[in-house]
């Protein structure tokens, strides 16, 4: 019984621990992130979840200078979204580094 408690305790800190350095993360790009406007070089559908979110794979790019910049990345993106992430389109991101990179919708 106490290994059952026990084992319940370690997966709750976890789970809280986990959504914390998520919300700690997109804070960090929120506030010290550029923005930009990328192009979706490509895009490929990972996986679904229940909530009816996607997982995609991309690749974005974008001019710095003379110079062309790509990022390959993944990322969780409800379905109502993925018409705005097509091939092709422009999106806005937030961007901080290659590992810290956040979609920005329009309401």
């Amino acid at each position: 019984m106490k290994l059952a408690v026990i084992i319940s305790v370690i997966l709750v800190v976890g789970a809280i621990v986990c959504i914390g350095r998520l919300f700690v993360r997109d804070h960090k790009i929120e506030t010290h992130g550029r923005d930009i406007k990328a192009l979706v070089e490509d895009i490929r559908h990972v996986g679904t979840n229940d909530g009816g979110s996607f997982e995609i794979a991309y690749r974005l790019s974008w001019r710095e200078g003379d110079a062309r910049r790509t990022v390959d990345g993944r990322d969780t993106v409800l379905a109502s979204r993925m018409p705005q992430l097509q091939k092709g389109c422009e999106v806005d991101i937030k961007y901080l580094d290659d590992s810290h990179i956040l979609f920005v919708f329009n309401a």
